[in-house]
């Protein structure tokens, strides 16, 4: 007999509780529109990035079956890490029972309910939602065709600011949300990089700084993806950017059927004052690896060793159209290990960072092992040339292993139980 997955398990007890729910007394007014206000709406409207808006009976009822299919799969809304490892602040997961509701609403006829019953739609701010930004980055205009390949970009921006300022928040708005699936930022410095006497470019640098791990020259900035909010730093918190910082944009376009022009925005919002906690991003990661053409699970790893006592305030998987997996484990100086995150079934398409509900206390000599795994086989659909041995680059076809992480070194007993006293949630941290 064939062992069924956790997935699978989990979906065919939705099913079954589901159909032993009063199908007849589900409507969508009254039971479905509040649920895919709650976690669909923000992608799922006109204008954005999803196919299909689902703001209205009329428009959501074509797609009911494929709804179903989408949460009882858990494909929608997209999330990755492994149920059973932590407790997430931006977890966008539905309950079993919105599940089984929606569900029930399908098995039901999918019926519309009583029109007096349908609940307003969210607001949705037009324009920079957190106010006009004190600088902004405008990234090259980028062309979308209206059909073939997906599109990976990576672009490099100077930034002309006359003096070192700390970021409290980072805003994109992209020109063509439609076809942006995600844009990820690192600021990076690489001055005083050079080679054989000659200065390096970014590009340069960033292959020559091999494993970049704790040097300083490549830190995670913001990332937009879809259905993301700004990035708002707590009160007090944020990052440093220096004047002639680069900003490195990785960035993701799918054609829609449309030919379109993207001209991104990042708007960055200065704090003023004292900057109390420096959120610091660690990029652990290799880039001396060689992944064997048809290896189907081959894996790599990285260990950093945290300098200071920290809190862990968020993760960042990253690999490209070969990754399969990836876990963040803590080894601490008295041998005992837990794991922190696993992501058991990492997709590329989605670029999502993982807030812990609270910060992850992280004593001084602690390491984090960071392990991925890649399929380079046949068997992996995304795979571009299972033939080809793959190693580090900057385009999707290569390959990348980080493990980004933020972090905040303590200052003392005051600042670590403000912090572990604030749950993260929205898209403050």
């Amino acid at each position: 007999m064939r062992k069924l997955s956790l997935k699978r398990l989990t979906t065919l007890a939705l099913l079954f509780a589901a159909a032993a729910a009063p199908a007849a007394d589900v409507t969508f007014s009254g039971d479905v529109a509040p649920i895919l206000n709650r976690h669909c709406v923000q992608c799922h409207r006109l204008g954005e990035i999803a196919p299909m808006s689902l703001t209205s009976y009329r428009e959501a009822r074509p797609w009911a079956r494929s709804i179903q299919r989408a949460v009882t799969s858990r494909a929608m809304p997209p999330w990755f890490a492994a149920p059973a490892v932590g407790d997430w602040a931006n977890d966008p997961t539905l309950s079993e029972e919105e599940i089984g509701t929606i569900v029930a609403w399908v098995e039901g006829g999918a019926p519309p309910g009583d029109p007096d019953l349908m609940p307003e739609p969210p607001e949705f701010t037009e324009g920079w939602q957190l106010g006009e930004p004190d600088y902004v980055i405008e990234l090259p205009a980028v062309t979308v065709p209206p059909d073939g390949p997906d599109l990976f970009l990576n672009q490099f921006v100077t930034l002309d600011i006359p003096e070192r300022r700390w970021i409290r928040a980072v805003e994109f708005r992209p020109g063509a949300p439609q076809v942006n699936h995600h844009q990820l930022a690192f600021k990076a410095d690489f001055t005083g990089m050079v080679e054989d006497g000659v200065p390096l470019t970014p590009q340069g640098a960033l292959r020559a700084s091999g494993s970049v791990d704790g040097r300083g020259y490549f830190n995670v900035l913001a990332m937009w993806g879809a259905g993301t909010a700004p990035t708002e730093f707590r009160e007090g918190a944020g990052r440093w950017i220096e004047p002639g910082a680069v900003v490195v944009m990785n960035q993701h376009y799918h054609p829609n059927g449309e030919e379109q022009t993207d001209r991104t925005l990042i708007g960055l919002h200065f704090g003023e004052g004292e900057l109390r906690s420096e959120i610091r991003a660690v990029i652990a990661g290799e880039m001396d690896f060689l992944i064997p053409a048809g290896a189907p699970d081959h894996r790599v790893e990285y260990r950093h060793e945290i300098a200071r006592d920290s809190m862990i305030v968020s993760y960042l998987p990253h690999m490209h159209l070969r990754g399969k997996r990836m876990s963040y484990t803590a080894h601490y100086a008295d041998g005992d290990s837990e794991l922190l995150l696993e992501v058991p079934e990492y997709d590329f398409n989605w670029q999502l960072f993982y807030y812990p509900e609270k910060p992850k206390l992280v004593p001084a000599g602690t390491v984090i092992e960071i392990v991925a795994v890649y399929d380079n086989s046949a068997a992996n659909p995304n795979n571009p040339d299972p033939t080809r041995d793959v190693g580090f680059g900057l385009q999707s076809t290569d390959e990348m292993m980080f493990g980004f992480f933020e972090l905040v070194e303590e200052d003392g007993e005051d600042e670590r139980d403000d912090w572990i006293g604030q749950s993260r949630s929205g898209s403050g941290r």
